[in-house]
């Protein structure tokens, strides 16, 4: 029962899984009631061909049989404790199971999605204003659609794996004073709420206290409301983005995990067929906001984290109290080597969980141009395609590691190894 309950506790997502199965991983709770039945059934039915009859026993037989009988009492607790656990399973089921069916129909009514499933990918995704979101995210859609920010909250938005939990600890920092205390007793997942995820209920944060937030979503699934807010916006090449986004997906053990080879996974990346697709209209769509809120490219904060931290700082109204002493501590605390060690940013207790396999790292690399050891120069020059006709001419060229000359020799040299 305690392993049970510890389970319980660490997996609220398995509730939240459109199956509305009550198992975690290969344990059912209805079986293994009905299991311990049986054998309660059976050892009584042993006692009684052996002459011993557990409901009428002699003074003699009670002696004999004392520790039995602690064991029947024993049992009877554990079947009332068990059908008391069957029972409320039922009920969260139940009513998680309504709760859902509304959300669909309102979800349904107002959103008109476009289920598909894609290939290699274990969650279910919809198209809804030409993107395409995880299943387990679209029940949200609604609640986030109506919530309210205000101009003490702070948003950290991102595509997938393009340097969000770098961008986070920066903001949190700066926004705070540089309460390096706070930061190291709190998870990052605690400090920013991450506004998407199902078990997050938003309305739970008041107003009027300073609430950090973090989101994969593109803008236009929020209100008007949502430009009031500082909205920090990080942005990566995509041939990085691609590569972690593949090493992560394979990583995880819950609904949202990729069982795909490298060449279909870049596949579905161009095709737009991966979570919060497609990549280039995410990047547009903030870009075009670069008037009110701050982009900043993730290479930009590994090759110039001064500049960057200070353009950053300005934005967020915070230049003046900016030393170059808080710029080196700063620095420091947020190099790789510092954040993959630290235990409150690198989401180590995934593992803990078992939300993720043992061999995950959330912070992998965290450098330019690892794309170099995974693309070959078909699918590079496919990227660079999309980047040239989808992208918007107003964002900067990226920095893929490598210049261009380097890259078009790569290409010529390919070429002329072909013929």
């Amino acid at each position: 029962m305690r392993l049970f309950l510890n389970d319980f506790r660490h997996c609220s997502n398995v509730f939240i899984t459109r199956q509305f199965s009550l198992s975690y991983r290969n344990s059912n709770l209805f079986q293994s009631l009905y299991n311990h039945f049986q054998y309660g059934k059976k050892a009584k039915k042993l006692a009684l061909e052996r002459g011993i009859d557990l409901n009428n026993l002699t003074p003699e037989q009670r002696i004999k049989l004392q520790s039995v009988i602690q064991l029947k009492k024993t049992f009877r607790v554990v079947n009332v404790v068990m059908a008391l656990m069957a029972i409320t399973g039922t009920v969260i089921w139940f009513r998680r199971r309504q709760s859902r069916i509304e959300i669909n129909k309102e979800i349904n009514e107002e959103f008109q999605p476009i289920w598909m499933d894609l290939k290699y990918f274990k969650e279910k995704c919809a198209l809804i204003k030409n993107y395409l979101l995880p299943e387990q995210i679209i029940g949200k859609l609604n609640e986030i659609e109506h919530f309210q920010f205000n101009s003490n909250d702070c948003i950290c938005a991102s595509f997938p794996k393009s340097g969000t939990t770098l961008i986070q600890e920066i903001v949190y920092l700066i926004q705070t004073n540089f309460d390096y205390e706070s930061a190291k007793k709190i998870d990052i997942s605690e400090r920013f709420a991450f506004i998407e995820w199902p078990t997050v209920k938003l309305q739970k944060f008041p107003q009027n206290q300073q609430r950090f937030f973090k989101t994969h979503l593109p803008p236009t699934f929020f209100n008007e409301s949502f430009t009031k807010a500082k909205i920090v916006y990080v942005y990566r090449n995509p041939k990085d983005v691609t590569v972690s986004l593949f090493h992560f997906l394979r990583s995880i053990n819950i609904e949202l995990t990729y069982s795909g080879p490298w060449n279909q996974f870049v596949r579905s990346f161009l095709i737009d067929e991966v979570y919060y697709a497609p990549w280039w209209r995410h990047v547009n769509d903030y870009y075009a906001m670069n008037d009110t809120i701050c982009c900043i490219s993730y290479e930009d904060l590994l090759r110039d984290f001064r500049g960057s931290v200070r353009r950053l700082a300005k934005y967020l109204g915070k230049e003046k109290e900016l030393t170059e002493e808080q710029l080196d501590k700063l620095e420091k605390w947020c190099s790789f080597d510092s954040m993959k060690n630290n235990p409150k940013v690198n989401y180590d207790w995934f593992k803990d969980w078992g939300f993720v396999k043992k061999s995950f790292s959330f912070l992998r690399k965290g450098q330019i141009g690892d794309w170099l050891n995974h693309f070959d120069v078909q699918q590079s020059k496919e990227y660079d395609q999309m980047v040239s006709t989808r992208l918007s001419p107003l964002i900067p060229p990226f920095n893929y590691g490598i210049s261009q000359e380097d890259q078009q020799k790569l290409y010529d040299f390919d070429a002329k190894r072909q013929t």
